[in-house]
């Protein structure tokens, strides 16, 4: 389902337009919806994003069982870390004095 950008040439009001067939309109065929001049200008879309989809839980668990993660490997793995950073700031204070 395309959805196309226009800018008004008589008002310069922009708007988007779904367009198609399954709609039962063409891009030629869009008018401006404020002050209903015919034929606006169709501009390049300046951004494109796709759809998300999210894992379901059954694929969440295969991925956590390929990398040995539980569900709360990740706060685990996180806090070790930041021990670890704090042993070594910690060493290099104290062996600098």
């Amino acid at each position: 389902m395309p959805i196309y950008e226009f800018v008004c040439e008589s008002c310069g009001h922009r708007f988007e337009e779904l367009v198609g067939s399954h709609v039962g309109l063409e891009a030629e065929d869009v008018v401006c919806p404020v002050c209903g001049a015919a034929k606006p200008e169709r501009q390049l879309s300046t951004s494109y994003a796709p759809l998300q989809h999210g894992m379901t839980p059954n694929q969440r668990r295969r991925l956590e069982d390929k990398r040995g993660v539980d569900r709360g490997g990740a706060k685990e793995r996180f806090k070790q870390q930041r021990a670890a950073e704090r042993r070594a700031a910690a060493r290099r204070t104290g062996g600098s004095s």
